[in-house]
């Protein structure tokens, strides 16, 4: 248990950019604990959200897409050693902004109605673009680029990533009322 902690206490640092995954244990066993938080906290918003929107597929993916692409991105550049910290950085640091969503949630997708408040919304966006910057520092530091460079990645790597996920598991949306169609005899 106390590993654990230290473990979350490690993603935190690395979400508040004050540590960069160099300095992560390159071990199998946190990156072990860092895909299951990110799996864990991707059960959770499937639970808070509901089946209506997410799948366990689409969860699965949004951990192991990533992880393709970042290894793909490192074994290009010839630094697969990297892997472990890299992506156990990526996936600890995203499941600890991503759990810090998890309260907004309902109202986020509740704001979509008329009059409702468009408050969870821009939390929504800002742990996102967190979530970015993050990434684009990560990769800065795993790849061994500049700031605009390792930006310009992350990027690519979240739209990819996006991209494949709605290729192979659609975000399903929420059936129209039957009541709200209207048929003229």
């Amino acid at each position: 248990m106390q590993g654990i902690i230290t473990s979350i206490k490690l993603f935190f640092r690395v979400a508040l950019f004050k540590t960069p995954p160099q300095d992560l244990p390159a071990s199998e066993s946190l990156l072990a604990v860092a895909v299951g938080f990110a799996f864990f906290v991707g059960l959770l918003r499937f639970a808070i959200v509901g089946s209506e929107y997410y799948s366990f597929l689409r969860i699965l993916l949004e951990v192991a897409v990533p992880g393709i692409l970042v290894y793909c991105l490192l074994l290009y550049l010839k630094k697969p050693n990297r892997f472990n910290q890299t992506f156990a950085a990526i996936c600890g640091s995203s499941a600890i902004i991503y759990a810090l969503a998890l309260p907004v949630l309902p109202a986020f997708f509740a704001s979509t109605e008329p009059g409702q408040s468009q408050l969870p919304i821009f939390l929504i966006v800002l742990l996102d673009l967190w979530s970015v910057a993050v990434l684009a520092y990560i990769l800065r530091h795993a790849v061994s680029v500049g700031i605009a460079s390792s930006i310009s990645m992350a990027v690519l790597l979240v739209l990819l990533t996006l991209i494949l996920i709605e290729g192979i598991s659609p975000a399903k949306q929420p059936a129209e009322s039957e009541s709200s169609v209207s048929t003229i005899e």
